[in-house]
């Protein structure tokens, strides 16, 4: 039998309900896995939970740990967001997807790390707050859901919980070698978490295996069964937009995902090139940030009063810990930096764009946009505001999002998958793309791609750590 820490979420459940482990011996042995391996900088707080004896606990994701970002409530429990003006904020109720877990059984982990205040996409961060990469201790984990994605990818917990603004479910999902899902907007609830965008914000998973996803948005998305719809036996048409998704790829990346390419085709899959631009790439990164900047202020005082905290978005800015961080979101506290005519541009080239995404898709018979999820590996300890790539400096956040920004501010299920690993064992994502609320379809078009990739964690990333 495989090491406990080795197993899928199905596994886990699998073995428990064999008898070959218990609730408390799986809690047990994960327990002592963070531990082990606390230099990772994955936890916030970890909690010491005593489960049952019994081998399998009831509900779907009965006796399964998982992790939750530090912006998403958890009764007694302190949500931070890894900013220092929350860190005495201990909210005395669950969020709601954290009420959706717990009912189906699940078992609380602890709090992870995240870039501070959901702001960034490479999880930097000051003191003990910045998740190292699993694959490579030197790099960080990326962002700004980093710490559950290093306690997935590392084997501390099979699944957890994150958040995605622009990507901060999926990147991070990415540079450690785990899959990643972003659903359609509104499809979890959104009570109880620090978001800085009332309009992009959700809550999203992360797992080792599509089956683990699939499993978890059937809990978040109140799915009577958590069964995929069926796909015709041919394997379905995806649209790659080589004008705006594959263009300035680290050679790396670009290797690895177009032998990810080859495998698919090899399987069955017709992958179409769009060679026709879908939007301007920095007209829609422009309006991907001016939205949450927009809408922050409204987003963190909207939280605050929702618990009856005596403190306001201001004074959370003016205790900002990170500089990049800072950078960003102090001018806030001199008005607004995004007006009402640049804010309602923004929202128009998001509407524009994404009609014209569905459009594509249509005249292509695509199911969904195939590409890599990053441009880039994993970022280098101590990148921050500013990142290195081809002996040029260039912005952190949207070079990470460039991708992943468009799904996100569509509104669209968005799915990052591992596709391959780097010469230097750094994993790879590839995205999938599908129009609004055709969640489950993406999940089961998901699901056959990465039985089709078949890629492997990096040896050096579970055996080993």
């Amino acid at each position: 039998m495989t090491r406990p820490h080795l197993w899928t979420l199905a596994e886990a459940r699998a073995a428990m309900s064999r008898g070959d482990i218990s609730s408390a011996e799986y809690m047990a042995e994960l327990t002592g896995r963070r531990a082990h391996l606390e230099d990772l900088c994955a936890f916030v707080y970890g909690a010491d939970t005593t489960l049952s004896n019994e081998s399998r606990l009831p509900g779907p994701l009965g006796g399964i740990p998982l992790a939750v970002k530090d912006n998403i409530d958890v009764a007694g429990t302190p949500t931070t967001a890894c900013t220092p003006a929350l860190h005495a904020h201990s909210p005395s109720r669950d969020s709601a997807v954290w009420r959706l877990c717990a009912e189906a059984g699940a078992a609380f982990m602890g709090k992870t790390t995240m870039h501070e205040l959901a702001y960034g996409t490479t999880g930097a961060h000051v003191d003990r707050l910045a998740a190292r990469n699993p694959a490579d201790r030197a790099r960080l984990a990326g962002g700004s859901s980093s710490g559950t994605a290093a306690a997935v990818g590392a084997g501390i917990v099979p699944a957890g919980l994150g958040t995605d603004t622009g990507g901060s479910i999926r990147i991070p999902a990415a540079l450690c070698g785990v899959v990643g899902f972003r659903p359609s907007t509104g499809r979890y609830p959104g009570q109880g978490v620090v978001r800085i965008s009332l309009t992009q914000d959700t809550v999203g998973v992360m797992a080792r295996s599509v089956d683990d996803v699939r499993l978890l948005d059937a809990v978040l998305g109140r799915e009577p069964s958590p069964g995929l719809p069926p796909l015709s036996p041919a394997r379905p048409v995806l649209a790659l937009a080589r004008a705006t998704a594959w263009t300035d790829l680290d050679p790396e990346i670009s290797r690895v995902a177009e032998a990810a390419c080859d495998a698919l085709r090899a399987a069955g899959w017709s992958l179409r090139d769009l060679p026709e631009p879908l939007y301007d790439p920095a007209d829609l990164l422009e309006a991907a940030t001016a939205v949450p900047l927009a809408e922050t202020r409204a987003a963190v005082d909207d939280y605050l009063r929702g618990h009856g905290c005596p403190l306001t978005c201001d004074s959370v800015l003016e205790a900002l810990a990170s500089p990049d961080v800072r950078a960003v979101l102090t001018p806030l506290l001199d008005g607004p930096v995004v007006g009402s005519s640049r804010y309602r541009a923004a929202r128009e080239t998001l509407r524009r764009t994404g009609h014209t995404a569905r459009r594509a898709l249509q005249r292509s018979g695509a199911a969904a946009f195939l590409s890599p999820t990053t441009i880039t590996p994993a970022p280098p300890l101590g990148t921050g505001q500013w990142l290195t790539r081809g002996g040029r400096e260039v912005p952190s956040l949207t070079t990470y999002i460039r991708n992943t920004a468009p799904a996100a501010v569509w509104g669209w299920p968005s799915l990052s998958l591992p596709a391959g690993h780097t010469s230097q064992g750094l994993p790879v994502g590839l995205l999938l793309d599908a129009p609004r609320h055709h969640d489950r379809r993406l999940l089961a078009l998901g699901h056959r791609c990465w039985q089709d990739l078949s890629v492997p964690h990096h040896p050096m990333v579970l055996e080993n750590l």
